[in-house]
């Protein structure tokens, strides 16, 4: 891949996971200011996920369907601007909640499209470093969202903050015309030119798809837990805030050089030790009382989020076919959405029944599941399957 296509693609990137990381921690605290019970603002973010996850499926569609990218990338972020500058103007529940979803389901669309542009582009033989490089697009806005929305709220209020959000999301668009888009040569408008149908994703795929689902929810197990916990606890909001600016900090180096190192060794790897200490990470949130505890379970949190993002897109890219590579990464993006519905709704009945501790033990089994179904997943996969098909059309 050119640098100047990857440059492209990690600042128009890092627009979007920079507003969503600076906003999503203040969603519940604004929702309660236009009248939202703690329950709905609970169903109020589930259903930003929601939109999150149908704005990730709808992208891999278009993009294998009209191979429009660039097109589609734009315009999410020219729709993005007026609406997050109208959440700020919210009187009730419900425009904050129609909003925020249109916000997030653009925000689904545009990294997904990200994805898929970085997997065309990128050669198997650097897959792992490009993902890295723009898997620390997330770190990244967490430590930039989470030292400026909140100082500008307490500040100026919440109208201003998403005003001032709203104009440094122009750049969206903006960023989104630096990239470059590419036609996949047999395939028009949806079809394939050879049988008509495309190869289909493969077992160890699903595999990938089941185990990161699996994954997700134990980070939201952990992300809703932290807030929970902390404020059981008395830490003032500003501290809880910090925590994911300091995650953020702590990951920042790790995702490219993680995802350079699995272009050298196995995949499944890097994605076992990721997972592992997402399990390490929940066992330290249930005996946490001390701020730098929580540094130490959102760093941990983080590497199982960010990194292993990386890492599973360039093992997507290696197992699905080029001609399906649309519908593999949105799928796959989808799962850490799907892992947040589930999971936020999930954890807040478990601690109503179970326990704060119980629920955070309970979560520190999910990742060693997820390890358990890595283990059959075949990276040949792809190679596998793109001579077959390679076979099937020139019989």
């Amino acid at each position: 891949m050119r640098k100047k296509q990857l440059f492209a693609l990690f600042l128009c990137s890092l627009v979007p996971w920079t507003a969503g990381n600076g906003l999503f921690p203040l969603l519940p605290v604004y929702a309660a200011q236009v009248g939202a019970a703690p329950a709905v603002a609970g169903y109020y973010l589930s259903f930003s996920y929601l939109a999150l996850a149908t704005g990730t499926v709808v992208a891999g569609w278009l993009s294998d369907k009209l191979q429009r990218r660039k097109t589609f990338l734009i315009v999410a972020g020219v729709v993005s601007i007026p609406a997050i500058w109208l959440m700020g103007q919210a009187t009730n529940i419900w425009h904050l909640a129609a909003l925020t979803a249109t916000v997030w389901f653009s925000g689904g669309m545009t990294l997904t499209l990200i994805s898929i542009l970085a997997g065309l582009f990128a050669e198997k033989t650097e897959r792992g470093k490009v993902f890295g490089i723009l898997s620390l697009t997330g770190a990244l806005g967490s430590l930039l969202g989470g030292l400026t929305t909140g100082p500008v709220a307490d500040r100026w209020g919440y109208p201003t903050m998403f005003a001032v959000v709203s104009l440094f999301v122009i750049l969206w668009p903006l960023t989104g015309l630096l990239v470059e888009d590419k036609v996949m040569a047999g395939v028009r408008g949806g079809e394939a030119s050879t049988a008509g149908e495309r190869p289909g994703l493969g077992r160890s795929f699903f595999l990938l798809f089941l185990l990161n689902i699996v994954a997700s929810i134990a980070y939201s197990v952990g992300v809703m837990g932290r807030s929970l916990a902390m404020n059981n606890l008395g830490f003032a909001a500003a501290a809880i805030t910090s925590t994911g600016a300091i995650g953020g900090a702590v990951t920042l180096p790790l995702p490219p050089l993680i995802g350079w190192l699995s272009d050298r060794v196995d995949r499944k790897r890097f994605l076992a030790l990721c997972y592992l200490a997402g399990t390490v990470g929940l066992l330290v949130l249930a005996v946490s009382v001390s701020l730098w505890h929580f540094w130490v379970v959102v760093s941990l949190l983080s590497v199982l989020a960010w990194i292993s993002s990386g890492v599973g897109s360039a093992l997507v890219a290696d197992l699905v076919p080029q001609e399906s590579l649309g519908k593999g990464i949105s799928l796959f993006s989808a799962t850490a959405w799907v892992g947040g519905i589930i999971g936020f709704a999930g954890t807040g009945h478990a601690v109503q029944t179970l326990g704060m501790i119980s629920t955070f033990i309970v979560g520190a089994f999910l990742p060693l599941i997820a390890i358990v179904l890595l283990i059959p997943i075949r990276q040949a996969g792809r190679e596998e399957g793109s001579v077959s098909h390679s076979g099937k059309s020139t019989a």
